[in-house]
């Protein structure tokens, strides 16, 4: 049968076909979906790739309005204590003395200011308001005052916001740290949904558990934006973040699954400029919406589109192939010919292709992999510390720069949108890095350049800052790079049986970064450039040990544990093969 000998030769590379490598054993006469193949008629990326991916991109733009939300929801406006209905007016003063004589003021690095979290307390009669301003403070110098914690509640300025949460509850002064804790809590929300997520979409499949987490995130959206109480907010988005994790990776596991190797890099920045997209419009829907209760509610509203993904959206063909349900394959990769208008030969459907041993015995009823998988094999072991490494440490020196910034001057709602907006180039540019480069490279080199901007930046004299700002910026530009190009070559070096495991733990790893961040941040008490060092330092280090990877550019997908197990190798078996073969 020398006309199958090229097809054997793809199905030995392990393209996800569910299809059998062994040509000794007897033919199945069962469908048997040969996906790679089809993609000769469908295009890599054609016309039904493209409405599907399009599509269930939708919610990275949704994720980007909860995850950056919280800068709106939980903002801190100028504020100050509520004083006791005292009448100064008698005095005479103006509203400048009056705030003097009670607000104590406090030194805070450098400067003086004013107290927000403090008040002074008189014991005066009426007659002691009828006197002037400096006859006042002459009989009630600062030695005499006493200075007590507020006991009034807060006065806050609304000319930026209508209200937060943090002026709904008061959660400022001793109860600051309450907003720390909930921006922790959403970390550990995405560490846990990126662990028991991942496992769930392998077993039941891509869309089912995208919709149901939609649903999730829809119900506990809204139900945050009626809490009763700031410790009820932060179960709730516990809750969002655990499946807002999961929606995001979904996603991007599906495109990668669906398109040819080459068109890999394009479908995995699509979803990141979605996420970005999300980021800018996100500053306009706050600046719209001043009171965060309906800011929650808008943000929360896109999710109900999930309801029309049940008939639009497909189960991803390669893992279906992979669970070996051939039928449920052949009819999607059908429905996709009619929409890009082309007819599929019978060849693509393989009802005389030798089975596997495994895919025999498996069948629906296959065993079923766990992250201990990602462990099981030298290779896939070795590629995975190093991969969870780099996920670290992207995810710490992101966090790490972001929270070391200097505040920017000027209008919020702007600042932010071009916070979002800048993000875009670096994605748009890795496009084009990705395929010219490979990612084995662009990940390292970038990692290397962003790590070394990142400590000399630091070291820059002070009269130079527009140097130091730039430095800044093309650290910041290397990192969005490389947070991309590890979500991609991720999804690539491991097999369609582990790979939302793996996307799902290696992001696991992401949030572990995210949280020590701010730990690294204090270490600057010691010694100022510290936490620049171990920024830096730690980049350089992930970006030499990238080398190590497989290179995966225009390679096909890893479908088994032995593919993943194999790939990256020189291709001496494939060799061995043709040789064998005849060719």
């Amino acid at each position: 049968m020398a006309e199958r000998e090229p097809e054997d030769e793809a199905l030995f590379e392990g393209h996800g076909n569910g299809i059998a490598k062994d040509k000794d054993q007897g033919f199945s006469d069962t469908i048997m979906v040969n996906y790679d193949k089809a993609l000769k008629y469908l295009g890599g990326f054609g016309p039904w790739q493209k409405r599907v991916y399009l599509l269930v991109c939708l919610p990275a733009v949704f994720n980007a309005f909860q995850t950056m939300g919280i800068v709106f929801i939980a903002a801190e406006p100028d504020f100050s204590c509520r004083q006791p209905d005292v009448n100064f007016t008698g005095l005479n003063a103006t509203d400048a003395e009056i705030r003097n004589i009670t607000v104590p003021w406090e030194k805070k690095g450098d400067e003086w200011k004013q107290s927000q979290c403090s008040r002074y307390s008189y014991n005066f009669t009426a007659s002691d308001l009828e006197t002037t301003y400096q006859d006042f403070v002459s009989r009630y110098p600062v030695a005499n005052r006493t200075k007590i914690q507020c006991d009034q509640g807060f006065v806050y300025d609304t000319s930026q916001f209508e209200n937060t949460v943090v002026t709904q509850w008061d959660v400022v002064c001793d109860k600051k740290w309450q907003v720390n804790m909930i921006q922790s809590v959403w970390m550990a929300g995405l560490m846990v949904g990126s662990f028991f997520g991942g496992h769930a979409a392998d077993i039941w499949g891509r869309k089912p558990v995208l919709l149901a987490l939609m649903a999730v995130m829809y119900l506990f959206g809204m139900a945050s934006a009626f809490s009763p109480n700031f410790t009820v907010l932060t179960a709730f988005r516990f809750i969002m973040a655990c499946a807002g994790m999961i929606i995001f990776e979904i996603p991007f596991v599906i495109g990668a699954e669906m398109v040819s190797p080459e068109k890999r890099t394009l479908v995995g920045m699509i979803i990141m400029i979605y996420w970005a997209v999300g980021y800018v419009l996100l500053a306009g829907v706050a600046y719209l919406i001043r009171s965060w209760m309906w800011f929650q509610i808008a943000v929360t509203m896109p999710y109900l589109i999930g309801f029309a993904y049940y008939w639009v959206i497909p189960e991803s063909p390669r893992w279906l192939i992979s669970r070996n349900r051939q039928s449920e394959a052949k009819a999607i990769v059908e429905e996709g010919a009619k929409i890009a208008k082309v007819n599929l030969p019978d060849e693509v459907f393989h009802d005389d292709t030798p089975l596997t041993t495994k895919e025999e015995e498996g069948g629906s009823d296959r065993a079923l992999y766990t992250f201990v998988d990602l462990f099981r094999t030298p290779n896939l072991r070795k590629w995975t510390i190093n991969l969870f490494f780099n996920w670290a440490v992207n995810s710490m020196v992101y966090y790490g720069i972001s929270l070391n910034a200097a505040a920017f001057h000027g209008n919020l709602y702007l600042n932010f949108a071009i916070s979002g907006f800048v993000e875009i180039p670096a994605y748009l540019i890795s496009i084009y890095i990705l395929d010219k480069f490979g990612r084995r490279c662009s990940l390292s080199s970038l990692m290397v350049v962003g790590g070394v901007a990142c400590i000399v930046a630091f070291f820059i004299p002070k009269h130079l800052f527009w140097l130091t700002t730039t430095l800044a910026m093309i650290g910041k530009f290397c990192i969005t790079a490389t947070f991309a190009i590890v979500y991609i070559f991720t999804a690539e070096i491991y097999p369609t049986v582990i790979r939302q495991i793996g996307l799902g733990m290696g992001a696991m790893m992401a949030r572990v970064g995210g949280i020590i961040a701010p730990f690294i941040d204090l270490l600057g008490v010691y010694w100022t450039p510290l936490p620049y060092v171990i920024f830096g330092g730690t980049s350089i280090a992930a970006g030499l040990l990238a080398l190590l990877l497989p290179e995966t550019k225009g390679i096909a997908l890893p479908a088994t544990i032995e593919d993943g197990e194999n790939f990256g190798k020189k291709d001496g078996i494939v060799d061995e093969e043709k040789e064998t073969a005849g060719l």
